[in-house]
């Protein structure tokens, strides 16, 4: 069964943001070095403007890699809301019916050793009962189901 745990998410998200931000930092780092050396007036080091390149390439590089996935954390972040970084569960909308019997079971609604009448409930019917207490969002080209 595809289940996420958003507390995943929002570890990825956290990694993802911290990179993006010390990438900025360092291109922030270099160009203040560049602007300080220049106010000196002194002998100017060309290799500074090079760090300056070396950064912001560093960071078109990690951009290309990894700024859309970022920006899906986040934009999933809005779409889920409260509970993303204390753990809020998305199941595919595919395993949804396996999910819900897999509930009925947890919650004791129905005992596991005894087959009959549990083994003849609609699990579709009852899956799309459930549904009503759940939100959808798309990740990854799947779509999820989460409690609203």
């Amino acid at each position: 069964m595809n289940i996420i745990d958003t507390r995943d998410l929002f570890k990825r998200q956290c990694e993802l943001q911290s990179e993006l931000e010390s990438l900025q930092d360092d291109i922030n780092t270099a160009i203040a070095e560049v602007s300080e050396e220049q106010a000196k007036g002194a002998d100017y080091d060309p290799e500074l403007d090079t760090a300056v390149e070396d950064a912001e390439a560093a960071l078109s590089d990690w951009q290309s890699e990894y700024q859309e996935e970022l920006d899906e954390l986040n934009a999933l972040e809005s779409e889920v809301g409260g509970e993303w970084m204390h753990g809020e569960t998305l199941i595919d909308e595919d395993d949804f019916e396996e999910y819900a019997q897999e509930l009925a079971e947890d919650v004791g609604n129905m005992p596991c050793d005894q087959p009959w009448p549990f083994n003849c409930i609609d699990w579709e019917q009852a899956a799309n009962e459930l549904r009503m207490d759940y939100s959808s969002c798309d990740y990854q080209g799947n779509t999820y189901l989460f409690r609203s």
